[in-house]
């Protein structure tokens, strides 16, 4: 029987994050102001996106095997650690190519930004498939499925909604259809009723019109009352 899951779509959601993020920096000519503004705020969202993500696993995911596996806690605590310091780094590649004058400048900047912006991404990369696998294989040895879903319902219960909306649109982008239709349709049975109305309509706002209409109507042929 395959087990919960409990990063499968937050981290497609991150991946997607990382992967369009790294393409429009390749894109960017940090000359441009009104481009290199766009790109900086795109690693400013990553940056709150991982950044909230660890906080939240060091939070609910940690405590819940540390007195099982305390080395597996101590070793993914010590990477979170890590990828702070990644996120830092950027935070100055965003300064440093703000305070840039000249075109060169600007250029050499963007370009550093680019280059630390990969380090981050292969990091953490490497970072949500050691979860997937190991802090998985620690959950699923002593929880069941309900107790994990529990522990993700707090995580998500003590997420801002306005950094809810942006986790949220980012899965719907990294997930497929059916991926998405299941999830939709958790929330739509165990959510109030808002909680819904507003996946719907970030779905539309964020996801392609033919792949949109696709899922909307799947949803309303599963979702009609029997």
């Amino acid at each position: 029987m395959e087990r919960y899951n409990s990063f499968h779509l937050i981290h497609k959601g991150l991946r997607a994050a990382l992967y369009q993020t790294a393409l429009h920096l390749q894109q960017t000519d940090f000359t441009s102001e009104e481009e290199t503004e766009d790109a900086l705020d795109r690693v400013r969202e990553v940056v709150l996106l991982f950044d909230g993500h660890a906080h939240k696993e060091d939070q609910f995911i940690l405590p819940a095997i540390c007195d099982y596996e305390p080395s597996v806690v101590a070793t993914f605590q010590a990477e979170h650690v890590r990828d702070e310091a990644l996120g830092e780094a950027l935070k100055a590649g965003i300064e440093r190519r703000l305070q840039a004058a000249t075109a060169a400048e600007k250029i050499a900047a963007g370009n550093c930004l680019t280059q630390c912006f990969t380090g981050f991404m292969v990091f953490n990369l490497e970072h949500m498939a050691k979860e997937e696998d190991i802090i998985n294989k620690v959950l699923w040895r002593y929880y069941n499925d309900d107790e994990i879903r529990k522990i993700v319902g707090q995580i998500q219960q003590s997420t801002p909604p306005w950094m809810q909306d942006f986790y949220s649109a980012w899965m719907l982008r990294g997930i497929n259809n059916a991926e998405a239709v299941s999830w939709m349709k958790a929330i739509e049975q165990g959510a109030p009723p808002i909680v819904f109305r507003t996946v719907l309509q970030k779905a539309k706002q964020v996801l392609p019109r033919n792949r949109f209409h696709k899922l909307s109507a799947t949803l309303a042929e599963e979702l009609q009352p029997a």
